[in-house]
């Protein structure tokens, strides 16, 4: 078995982590791609080692890490029928760290599925992600939980991410088409959020904000 040599090296003031790479060519003997490899005559940089050491598996080799260590390997166990729900769960929470969009997104809507509480701070997290299918799926996730979900949405509308402010707003107002929601709850803080320093946030409360009052209204 050949290992990839993760090294840890001190550039431009700052600690990066350095793996072997070779480069893959096209026709016109541009480079077209890197990937880790033991006999690479190039590298890859990462600023943190669990990148580093993403590269490494992703090209199919086991690593050494920077102070010289291999890690464990550990034995697999046994895969039995009574323990399929802990699998299943296990896979998807691995997929849904993927480092391509389409395989989270993907994930994010399989996990919806499970319907399981301690997941909504998943979707809540992955609704601040610069990719709008990644942001979509996440929203349609945490639609499954109605007014469970309500009170950490709120808490996201208070969050620094104006992308997550801003996909909170969209799921609350989803939630008013559907009438599964009390909208007197949200009222108080889709007024403040009129208020936003973000343009494109402060247009979804004030959209929202009058769904929010015509729900209201009709009750």
């Amino acid at each position: 078995m050949q290992y990839v040599s993760i090294k840890k090296v001190i550039k431009d003031g700052r600690e990066v982590f350095q793996v072997p790479a070779l480069n893959l060519k096209n026709s016109q003997g541009t480079t077209k791609q890197r990937i880790a490899h033991p006999l690479g005559d190039d590298c890859l940089e990462f600023d943190i080692l669990e990148d580093a050491i993403r590269a490494a598996e992703l090209s199919g080799f086991k690593y050494i890490l920077p102070d010289g260590t291999k890690p464990l390997e550990l034995k697999k166990e046994p895969q039995i029928n009574n323990n399929i729900d802990d699998m299943v769960y296990k896979t998807l929470m691995k997929q849904v760290r993927d480092i391509n969009p389409s395989v989270v997104a993907v994930s994010i809507t399989a996990l919806g599925e499970l319907r399981d509480i301690k997941l909504i701070d998943l979707f809540i997290e992955k609704m601040g992600e610069d990719n709008d299918n990644v942001r979509t799926c996440a929203i349609n996730s945490i639609l499954n939980f109605g007014e469970v979900a309500i009170e950490k949405l709120l808490q996201a509308l208070r969050d620094e991410n104006w992308v997550r402010r801003n996909s909170a707003l969209i799921t609350l107002s989803r939630m008013i088409d559907s009438e599964m929601i009390n909208p007197e709850k949200i009222l108080p803080p889709l007024i403040e959020m009129t208020e936003d320093k973000n343009t494109i946030v402060k247009t979804s409360a004030i959209q929202t904000l009058g769904k929010a009052y015509k729900l209201y209204k009709k009750d």
